[in-house]
């Protein structure tokens, strides 16, 4: 059935890299990572459509929500408590410009009508159409540590002022 809703695509940058050059660090990192992803994804009702290595795909009812768990997942991941060996890293460590600390995740938000379709093996929801599409180009064209936004999510959002990463 076609329904609206709002994506959100989040991928780690520097990934590949990261777990060449640590993996005993890069477990604990993905570990905090995926903890931090379900903890704001459950605070603010969203639904885990996938991952993809350490790639997810999400799906809410408001846009308002998706940009809310997009701003709280980067906070959260700012302060969470990499291992030390990560922190050495140049696209890991601190970084006062951004400021940003750890693994740095790509966050992109699109909303509108979704083809929404039962998986037959899972049972899950799984999302198709051009919503898709775009949600994943707009995580792809922004760097880590950020939150894009398509010129509709921007439209239905009634205070953007209200978003403010404490």
């Amino acid at each position: 059935p076609s329904e609206h809703a709002t994506l959100v695509f989040t991928d780690i940058q520097g990934s590949t890299r990261t777990w060449e050059v640590c993996p005993d660090a890069m477990r604990i990192a993905m570990a905090l990572h995926n903890t931090a992803m379900r903890e704001c994804l459950a605070e603010h009702g969203g639904y885990e459509v996938k991952t993809i290595g350490d790639a997810f795909m999400v799906a809410f009812e408001s846009a308002r929500s998706a940009v809310q768990f997009g701003l709280d997942v980067q906070e959260r991941l700012v302060y969470a408590a990499w291992p030390a060996e990560l922190l050495v890293m140049d696209h890991c460590k601190w970084d006062d410009e951004g400021p940003w600390c750890g693994l740095r995740v790509r966050v992109g938000v699109h909303c509108g009508e979704v083809d929404a379709q039962v998986n037959p093996l899972t049972g899950r929801y799984d999302y198709f159409g051009s919503v898709v599409n775009i949600a994943a180009r707009m995580e792809g064209a922004c760097v880590g540590g950020a939150v894009a936004v398509t010129e509709e999510v921007m439209e239905v959002l009634d205070d953007v002022a209200m978003f403010v990463c404490t």
